[in-house]
């Protein structure tokens, strides 16, 4: 009997401790079907915030000169609000509009423009700071084609590579920062580089979220080009909150058992 106690101690002491740093991954379809049935199962009070959403989007419409015009600034903290509001109602944190949580979320949510803007203006200077560099001969046709393809952003050629180009590095200046500003909306770690040590092994799993998120806007403006409709804001209305709570629902996947 001695015996066997002395094993089991000894067996305790080689099994491995479980890793702080362990990697946890997530089943994209897992996700997608669980956010389904979550939002069907309260699918009366998802069709208000659906409907708010629509409200919100199809009042844009009637800002004179869109962006360029000052109530576009008010329209988007307005929005902003809105969806902090959303994100902290579907994680039952109370009260749901907090002043102290929105403000803090609006620091990872100005470092993802940050990022993204960045990474903009990187892509159309590097061909200049190369050419001053010296290159030239072969190098000048190329920086000619580039420019061309960078100034034809409508065309189809241009739209696709660049559209490309950012869904793969999506996962780094997009979804994972994303899940940084979730977090800091319910008062946890509101840290970029947090988000990329909680997530790391995922790379596959964020550029498959990034597609699926991508198959709904490029189908509604496929629909609205051919057709000549107007349903991306009908589609966006609907799968910003969707998407929205499978975001949420990855989220708690890294973030569930952590006290930040």
């Amino acid at each position: 009997m001695i015996q066997m106690q002395k094993k089991r101690k000894n067996l305790k002491k080689m099994k491995p401790k479980p890793s702080k740093s362990e990697t946890k991954s997530f089943s994209l379809v897992s996700v997608l079907k669980s956010s389904a049935k979550f939002v069907l199962l309260f699918k009366k009070t998802f069709i208000v915030w659906i409907l708010i959403n629509f409200l919100f989007l199809f009042s844009f419409d009637f800002i004179p000169n869109g962006w360029t015009n000052s109530l576009s600034i008010l329209w988007l903290i307005l929005y902003y609000i809105y969806w902090c509001v959303f994100i902290r109602f579907v994680q039952k944190h109370v009260p749901y509009f907090s002043l102290i949580r929105i403000f803090n979320g609006l620091i990872p949510a100005s470092k993802i423009m940050f990022i993204n803007i960045s990474i903009y203006l990187v892509i159309i200077i590097t061909p200049y700071l190369l050419m001053f560099m010296g290159f030239d001969g072969k190098f000048l046709e190329f920086f000619e084609r580039y420019m061309e393809l960078i100034q034809s952003h409508h065309s189809l050629p241009g739209v696709t590579l660049f559209y490309i180009f950012m869904l793969l590095i999506s996962p780094y200046t997009l979804i994972r920062p994303y899940l940084a500003w979730i977090s800091s909306l319910v008062g946890k770690s509101r840290s970029i580089t947090d988000a990329y040590k909680r997530t790391k092994g995922n790379y596959i799993n964020f550029i498959l979220c990034a597609i699926a998120v991508s198959v709904v806007l490029l189908l509604a403006y496929y629909i609205d080009t051919a057709y000549k409709t107007n349903i991306t804001i009908y589609l966006m209305s609907i799968f910003s909150i969707y998407f929205n709570v499978v975001f949420i629902n990855i989220y708690k996947i890294f973030y569930k058992s952590s006290r930040h």
